[in-house]
């Protein structure tokens, strides 16, 4: 069964559960690595499983920040992820003001999962990743399983140029890199 590494604080159990809720009603498991049982050494079995990933989901949420154990394993697995090249998506409830900068990502989300739009926005995310690839050659793997691309945004800081796809129609928002505030989305060229 295909799956994605869920990154998260424990402790945002209701962002959590929104998640598996949503991930329930597809054909891809969810990876949440504080209900394992892991042997020492932690960082081995998080690095087998974002591997053996599609993608890595980071869900920031409030609790992100209260305690330096999950800001160093965020930090750990997101970096993980960018070395083994795996695509990162960082899902951010509307309204939220998290001061925890992402400096690798390759898409941004923006959501409320009880607006039906939002939830099944999600869902067809999740069951790209689920779908094999194409033995077409033609496009991208994203092209090739129907996941939503979203519109490519750089931001415009210059310590920050970060590139990825945001995935919400904002006015304007935090850059998830640098997280100041981008009013007018700038599109890079892919």
């Amino acid at each position: 069964m295909p799956q994605i590494f869920v990154s998260h604080s424990q402790y945002d159990n209701d962002i959590r559960a929104s998640f598996d809720t949503v991930f329930a009603r597809t054909g891809v498991k969810s990876v949440c690595m504080e209900f394992e049982r892991i042997y020492p050494p932690a960082w081995q079995e998080i690095k087998n499983q974002i591997t053996a990933s599609e993608a890595v989901f980071l869900l920031l949420g409030p609790n992100i920040r209260s305690s330096v154990h999950t800001q160093n394993w965020v930090a750990f697995e997101v970096g993980l992820a960018c070395a083994i090249g795996k695509e990162v998506w960082v899902f951010e409830q509307y309204g939220s003001s998290i001061e925890f900068p992402i400096p690798y990502l390759t898409d941004y989300s923006l959501y409320d999962l009880r607006d039906k739009n939002h939830f099944d926005y999600t869902r067809n995310i999740i069951e790209g990743y689920g779908k094999p690839l194409s033995i077409f050659p033609l496009g991208d793997h994203r092209t090739k399983r129907n996941i939503p691309k979203g519109i490519p945004v750089e931001c415009t800081y210059e310590n920050c140029k970060s590139r990825y796809f945001l995935h919400t129609d904002v006015e304007s928002f935090k850059c998830p890199s640098c997280r100041r505030i981008l009013s007018k989305v700038e599109k890079f060229k892919e």
